[in-house]
């Protein structure tokens, strides 16, 4: 099935000219369930304390800054999706340990163990294997953590190839960086799944996943039309805060700086036309915002 230009500026309100797509790929699995609502579920997977300047590129250098890590459940009807895992488990039980001292002292996470992935979807009625996809935005420690949980499962966990070339180089170098190699020790017993641009994941243009790449080689984020009405641009990390986009500061963490500013220009030009961008990482803008097992509404 493909989207045109039309009909995906009807869903986003605007946001094709934005991002200037002509056709979306849908997965066929999805594409014959009737949409029966459509609704966001937010979790916090504790906090990371850093500094500002490694969410801000070059502001306000040493000043402290303590960020939320947040995933999602997009329900679909009766099918649910999740984006992004959260930390592995361990960071609740030796953070030092499982993510090395030098990752530790530019992120340190602060993180209780019922707020892991597996248990926290309870709060939704859900467990690993209750999913029918996971999207992964990328590949780094405090988004694909608990991968894991899905390991032994025939749930399709989606990731950019592109994303997936560079975890497999990152992996294979045995060092902690932003990409841990033990967040992948079980990934062959997950059913892995790639893709190459844009998706339409249930075929009716509700949930549309854009690739955003400049933090990581194959960054991915998702549009959703929302029952309540509203487009929601869940960036994760193409667009940590609010000031990344209105002052057109660069992530702190780029792969590709140039990359990552294209795509918070797109965001700020779909916020524009009427869509809302959820920040992951800002903390101002998360408070009074309602958690699972509540929708989130904005």
């Amino acid at each position: 099935m493909s989207v045109t230009r039309r009909d995906f500026f009807k869903v986003c309100g605007g946001t094709a000219a934005a991002l200037g797509l002509s056709q979306v790929k849908v997965l066929n699995t999805y594409a014959m369930e009737p949409t029966t609502g459509v609704d966001v579920y937010a979790f916090h997977c504790g906090i990371l304390k850093t500094q500002t300047q490694y969410i801000l590129k070059d502001t306000r250098i040493g000043v402290p800054f303590d960020i939320p890590v947040p995933f999602f459940v997009i329900r679909h009807g009766s099918s649910w999706v999740a984006y992004d895992s959260g930390d592995n488990a361990q960071v609740a039980v030796d953070p030092i340990k499982y993510w090395g001292k030098n990752v530790c002292a530019a992120y340190m996470p602060v993180m209780k163990p019922y707020e892991e992935f597996k248990i926290q979807i309870k709060r939704v009625g859900l467990k690993p294997e209750d999913l029918h996809a996971v999207i992964m935005s990328h590949g780094h420690l405090d988004h694909c953590g608990a991968l894991e949980d899905l390991a032994g499962t025939d749930v399709p966990i989606y990731l950019q190839r592109l994303e997936l070339e560079h975890i497999q180089k990152q992996v294979a170098t045995g060092k902690n960086t932003a990409y841990i190699p033990a967040d992948f020790k079980k990934m062959d017993q997950c059913n892995i799944k790639t893709l190459d641009g844009m998706f339409d994941v249930f075929g009716d243009q509700s949930v549309i996943v854009i690739p955003t790449p400049g933090h990581t080689p194959g960054h991915q984020s998702i549009l959703v039309r929302t029952s309540s009405g509203q487009n929601l641009i869940l960036a994760q990390d193409a667009c940590y805060t609010l000031e990344n986009m209105f002052a057109d500061i660069p992530p702190g963490l780029a792969y590709d700086i140039p990359d990552a500013m294209i795509s918070i220009h797109h965001f700020k030009a779909m916020t524009v036309l009427g869509a809302k961008l959820v920040p992951p990482h800002d903390p101002d803008w998360w408070k009074g915002k309602p958690l699972a097992p509540q929708k989130l509404i904005i």
